[in-house]
């Protein structure tokens, strides 16, 4: 039993809550994906309609438009699906616990924008990533970033969950969300980084974490969920723990 009720099977209300939620987000995300290859199919049906007979001068100018193409495309995809979360109403809220049985709007909501935000880094985030596109995608999917902020990682869920100050950097492989799944409940939390910060590459930061500006969160090092880490300072470890200077010394003559 999980809060009252049977977590093994759902009650009718949460089996028509669970097909809507998947019906709603194929619908959507089929929509947006068609709106951002619009301007590609466009191109290609005109390019077909060219007066010209060489088949090597329309193969060249083809092959020439495929990355500019592939660039609108992700960033159209981007734009819409930012827009298209703010405008449904499709967004996590916190701090919250849903639990899974009970499989309500406030959970489903969060499942489609979660979806979206995969759709979003499946297609377009390997070419944008650690760019100032992306940044701005996450600030149009509702995070709240400081000036100059890199994002080089993919595992950077919940955008709308985030807070990062002035030129924060979080570097490749990084996992760092907004939830967490605890027997059976999906808790959500912000997630706050200072100004000057920089988390590793590989580092793992989980839910709730307040870290104080200009700190650097050493790459493989784990911030455990409601952690908060005074700035500035370097944490190293799992978890992660301060390095005091006299470490670092030590560290470097061994």
């Amino acid at each position: 039993m999980l809060m009252g009720h049977d977590h093994r099977r759902w009650s009718p209300a949460a089996i028509r809550r669970f097909v809507w939620t998947l019906a709603s987000i194929f619908v959507v995300e089929s929509v947006i994906l068609g709106l951002a290859a619009l301007p590609a199919v466009a191109f290609f049906r005109w390019h077909t309609t060219w007066p010209i007979e060489s088949f090597t001068v329309k193969t060249v100018v083809l092959a020439m438009v495929i990355v500019p193409s592939y660039t609108i495309f992700a960033v159209l995809l981007m734009a819409l699906s930012a827009a298209a979360m703010r405008v449904l109403g499709w967004r996590p809220t916190a701090p919250s616990e849903m639990p899974i049985a009970e499989l309500g709007w406030p959970l489903c909501n969060w499942a489609r924008y979660q979806i979206s935000a995969h759709v979003v880094a499946f297609f377009a985030g390997g070419l944008m990533r650690a760019t100032p596109i992306w940044s701005a995608y996450m600030r149009w999917n509702g995070a709240r970033f400081g000036r100059r902020v890199w994002v080089n990682s993919l595992g950077v869920t919940d955008h709308c969950l985030l807070e990062f100050g002035d030129d924060v950097v979080i570097g490749s492989g990084v996992h760092l969300s907004g939830h967490t799944v605890e027997r059976g409940v999906v808790r959500t939390a912000p997630v706050r980084i200072g100004a000057g910060s920089t988390i590793g590459v590989n580092a793992h930061v989980e839910i709730g974490v307040d870290i104080g500006a200009d700190c650097q969160i050493g790459s493989l090092s784990m911030v455990p969920k409601f952690t908060v880490l005074d700035g500035p300072g370097t944490y190293v470890g799992v978890p992660a723990r301060r390095l005091e200077r006299r470490d670092h010394v030590e560290q470097v003559q061994e």
